[in-house]
């Protein structure tokens, strides 16, 4: 089980860490780059959070199941884990924009969408590392 505030119905653009690295080292790589500009990074899809539940339980072969959690209760667990006040408030509102469609504000485009799926990230990254 997984836990986060936002609606389990709420799509959002996945993107695995190695396509964020791939489009980092092609713009270092670019001598024509300045810096200054936005690089959006979706993957190549969106997907909800029971979505992604469903998705790890057929590849790890047992259930996964998404909760979603208040925003206080996720906010609560922050601060009991050691993080300040300020910090686990700032995650609440960070948080609380992504659930009213903040990720969703970026267009997809083909220069946006990059390859790994979130099926391909469970199978090559997460079910290895759950087998460990």
């Amino acid at each position: 089980m997984f836990f986060w505030p936002i609606s389990g119905n709420r799509k959002l653009p996945t993107c695995a860490t190695r396509d964020i690295a791939a489009a980092a080292a092609k713009l270092l790589l670019d001598p024509t780059w300045s810096g200054q500009d936005r690089v959006p990074i979706l993957g190549p899809e969106d997907l909800s959070f029971n979505d992604m539940a469903q998705i790890m339980s057929q590849v790890l072969g047992k259930p996964v199941r998404f909760e979603q959690v208040s925003f206080e209760a996720f906010r609560a667990g922050f601060i009991e884990r050691g993080a300040s006040e300020a910090f686990a408030q700032a995650m609440v509102d960070m948080l609380e924009a992504k659930n009213e469609g903040l990720d969703n504000a970026e267009p997809r485009t083909p220069q946006s969408t990059t390859p790994t799926s979130f099926r391909q990230w469970c199978e090559e990254v997460l079910k290895p590392a759950v087998a460990s």
